[in-house]
Order: C-alpha cells, then sequence, then structure tokens
C-alpha cells in the first residue's frame, strides 16, 4: 500500500526542463575548467555526467515500480537536486553521494571561476560566476540537510 501512495508521475516538461538545467549546470563546470586547461572541459562533463545521470539517476532510485511514467531515474533527478522533498525514494548510497557531487559542480568551478578573475578581470567570467553562484545557491538552501550530514 505504501508504494502506490508514492508513485510520482513525471511530465515531460518537468523532465526535460530538469534535465536540461543540469546538463547546464555541467556545462557552466565545465566552462570553469576550460579557464585554466582545456582539456579538462571534457573530463569534468565525463565525470559529472557519469556521477549525475548515471550513479544518481539510474542508480539513486530505490526502485522503478514506484513512478507511474518509469524514467529510470532521469525524472528523480531535478527532484533531487531542485525541489525540497525529492529524497523520497532514492537510496542511501546516493544521499551519501550527493554532497560530493554537489563539491564537484559548485564548489570547484566557483574556485576555478574566482581564482582566474584575479588574474583577468573579464566580463565572461563575471558571468559564469554568477551562474555557477546561483545554480549553487539554489540547490544548496534547498539540499542543505544533505550537505550538512558530510560536515
Amino acid at each position: 500500500m505504501e508504494a502506490t501512495r508514492n508513485r510520482k508521475d513525471y511530465s515531460k516538461t518537468e523532465l526535460y526542463l530538469g534535465n536540461f538545467a543540469i546538463a547546464f549546470w555541467i556545462l557552466l563546470g565545465a566552462a570553469a575548467c576550460a579557464l585554466f586547461v582545456p582539456l579538462s572541459a571534457l573530463g569534468f562533463i565525463a565525470l559529472s555526467a557519469f556521477l549525475i545521470f548515471y550513479e544518481l539517476g539510474k542508480h539513486g532510485c530505490v526502485t522503478c515500480y514506484y513512478c507511474k511514467t518509469c524514467t529510470i531515474g532521469m525524472g528523480k533527478l531535478p527532484e533531487l537536486f531542485f525541489r525540497k522533498a525529492g529524497t523520497a525514494n532514492v537510496n542511501r548510497r546516493a544521499l551519501r553521494l550527493f554532497p560530493f557531487v554537489y563539491i564537484l559542480m559548485s564548489v570547484v568551478p566557483i574556485a576555478l571561476v574566482a581564482f582566474s578573475l584575479t588574474q583577468a578581470f573579464v566580463p565572461y567570467k563575471v558571468a559564469l560566476l554568477i551562474g555557477l553562484a546561483t545554480y549553487s545557491l539554489l540547490t544548496g538552501i534547498v539540499r542543505r540537510k544533505n550537505l550538512l550530514s558530510i560536515v
């Protein structure tokens, strides 16, 4: 009975927009890495995509039968990153991995851009820093309980 109460029905709009927002966040982080070593952006994209879409998305769901529209974890990702009630039907391993993914996606790129700004002040770096800070604050405020669990 509990399983039917927690069933989720993800709309295509929510699915596409949420995953597009996460992919855009990955690209912002890759742009920050490319400021120092352009080839490192590919490594950042590969590592981030693997951790987010495979580990958190596909392996993060407890079971697929809880969702009315099975999305193999892709509907769960926008909930996990951008909503307060996004931890339902997510396993403990994914919840423990989330703070490290958050550090990879936010703290590392923000630090790279901030250091790069000390070397040369360029408007696109400021825009990149604002974009990264916005995504990081949005996710950090929503998921502060999970993020503080590693401290």
